[in-house]
């Protein structure tokens, strides 16, 4: 499954798509933010590292991923946590441990006027 980040006004696809069907991007996710300082936010460079290493491992407990990231377990679940609120990673928990899995394989970045 792809996710599609999306910077701009989602009516112009939402038309396109209405109007020609077969331009839908079957499996594909896309999340629209109004303005780039929402995509620096979202995907700061320690939460793009989350991501990458997530993408690579798959499936690593909050421990795990901190110790790899040489970084604090309590910022890995912060930044986790901003990532799932937007369906990119999601959090489980299995007895002691919560696992960071990715929702998606591929993950694209769009600027659109």
């Amino acid at each position: 499954m792809k996710l599609r980040i999306k910077i701009g006004d989602m009516r112009k696809d939402i038309k396109e798509v209405f109007q020609h069907p077969e331009k839908a991007s079957i499996g594909t996710h896309t999340i629209y933010l109004k303005h780039t300082e929402e995509l620096y936010a979202l995907l700061s460079p320690k939460r793009m590292e989350l991501l990458n290493f997530t993408l690579k491992n798959r499936e690593e407990t909050i421990t795990q991923v901190s110790k790899a990231l040489n970084r604090k377990q309590a910022a890995i679940s912060r930044d986790a946590s901003v990532l799932q609120k937007y369906n990119i990673i999601k959090k489980t928990k299995d007895k002691q441990k919560t696992y960071i899995v990715p929702q998606y394989t591929t993950f694209e970045i769009s600027l659109t006027g």
